[in-house]
C-alpha cells in the first residue's frame, strides 16, 4: 500500500494650586481602585483562559476528563474535540500530550487521523488542524463538545448537520487559526487554546463541560508485567503503532513508525496511562472514502497496570458516552491520566501482544 494525500478542496464544506495635591492623591486613588475593580470583572471571575478565581479557597477534586487530581475550579473545563493530522511528514504534531482523551481511526490512503480532546487552559500550540470524517464527529458529539476542524467530507458535512454538533470550522472562523510558513499549504494549519477561548466566548458558550466521566481509580500495577508490547498494523510500515510499558512510570510510551511519538510544543514523549483498542468493522461510501462503524459495541481490550483486560465496548448511541465493559459486565476503571483509544477496523490478526 502506498501512502498519499486524498483531502482535496472537494472534500471541504468549509485637575487653586495650595489644595492640589489633596485632589491630585485623591484622583490617583481612585483610579487605582478602577484598574484594580476593572482587572478583578476582566480576570477575577473567570480566571482568565477559564482559570480559578482566587477569592475562592482551593479544593483538589479529579478532573472531569481524564481523573487527574486538580483545583476544582479547573476540573471541569469547556472541552474542545479537535481533528489533528497524522501524515508521517507532519509529525511530531503539537499538543497531543496535553489532551485527556485521544482517539487514532484511518482516514483514507492507509494514512490514520485523530480526534484529540481537550480541557486544559493555558498556553499551548495545537495543529496540524485537519479535516473531518463522520465517525470522528459521532466519537465527539458524546462531550457536548467545540468540534475543531478544517473543512469536511460531505459524509462528515451532513453527520455535523444531523448530530448538531457545536462545530468550529476553519472555514468560517479564520481568525482563530494561522498558517505556519515553510510548510505545505495542507499541513500548515495551527492553533491555539487561547484563539479557542476565544473562539467559544465569541460564540456564547459556556466555560464548563456538560458530559459523563468515565470512572477512575488509582493506579494498581501488578508485581510482574504480562504484556509488555502492543503493536498494531494499520497500513504500511509508517503507519505500525507500538506502545511498550514503562513500570516504573506505570505507563505506555508510544511509537509511530519506528520512531517514539513526541509532542513538538512540549518536547515530551506521548504516555498514556491507558491504552483501548476498539475493534469495529468499516465500510466504503465511496472508492476513496470510508465510514467506520463507532456506535453499537463490540471486542475491546483495555491495556493498563502491565496487563490487558478483555472485553467488550459499547455507545448505544451518538450521544451516549463509549464505555469499556470486562468479561463479567462490569465497568472497566481507567488510571488517571491520559488514554489513548485505538479505533481498529484492520483484522484482529494485525493486532499483536
Amino acid at each position: 500500500m502506498t501512502e498519499k494525500l486524498i483531502d482535496s478542496p472537494k472534500d471541504f464544506t468549509f485637575g487653586k494650586r495650595k489644595n492640589r495635591w489633596p485632589w491630585l492623591i485623591g484622583g490617583g486613588v481612585a483610579a487605582l481602585g478602577l484598574i484594580v475593580f476593572g482587572g478583578y470583572l476582566a480576570f477575577g471571575k473567570t480566571g482568565g483562559l477559564g482559570g480559578s478565581d482566587e477569592s475562592k479557597s482551593s479544593v483538589n477534586v479529579p478532573r472531569k476528563i481524564d481523573g487527574v487530581v486538580i483545583d476544582s475550579e479547573k476540573s471541569n473545563l469547556f472541552p474542545l474535540c479537535m481533528v489533528i493530522e497524522n501524515h508521517s511528514s507532519v509529525r511530531p504534531q503539537s499538543g497531543l500530550s496535553q489532551a485527556g482523551v485521544v482517539y487514532e481511526a484511518l482516514a483514507e490512503g492507509g494514512i490514520t487521523r485523530f480526534l484529540a480532546v481537550f480541557a486544559v487552559n493555558g498556553v499551548l500550540e495545537i495543529g496540524p488542524v485537519r479535516s473531518a470524517r463522520p465517525y470522528l464527529v459521532d466519537l465527539a458529539k458524546e462531550y457536548n463538545c467545540l468540534f475543531v476542524h478544517a473543512g469536511a467530507s460531505p459524509q462528515a458535512e451532513t453527520e455535523i448537520k444531523t448530530t448538531n454538533i457545536l462545530d468550529f470550522n476553519q472555514f468560517f472562523k479564520p481568525y482563530n487559526f494561522y498558517r505556519i510558513p515553510g510548510r505545505q499549504y495542507e499541513h500548515s494549519l495551527f492553533t491555539t487554546l487561547s484563539k479557542m477561548e476565544l473562539g467559544r466566548i465569541d460564540m456564547g458558550i459556556k466555560d464548563r463541560g456538560n458530559y459523563e466521566a468515565w470512572e477512575f481509580k488509582e493506579d494498581s500495577p501488578v508485581a510482574e508485567a504480562t504484556v509488555k508490547n502492543l503493536k498494531i498494523d494499520f497500513s504500511t510500515q509508517a503507519y505500525k503503532v507500538e506502545y511498550t510499558y514503562d513500570a516504573q512510570a506505570n505507563a505506555y510510551r508510544r511509537f509511530q513508525g519506528g520512531s517514539a511519538s513526541k509532542d513538538k510544543s512540549t518536547d515530551t514523549e506521548i504516555v498514556p496511562k491507558n491504552v483501548v483498542v476498539m475493534y469495529t468493522v468499516s465500510s466504503l461510501y465511496d472508492e476513496l472514502r470510508r465510514n467506520i462503524t463507532v456506535v453499537g459495541e463490540g471486542k475491546a481490550l483495555v491495556f493498563q497496570d502491565g496487563q490487558v483486560i478483555t472485553g467488550t465496548w459499547k455507545k448505544s448511541s451518538v450521544e451516549a458516552r463509549l464505555k469499556f465493559f470486562d468479561a463479567t459486565g462490569a465497568v472497566i476503571k481507567l488510571n488517571r491520566g491520559q488514554t489513548w483509544v485505538e479505533v481498529v477496523d484492520v483484522p484482529e490478526k494485525n493486532v499483536t501482544y
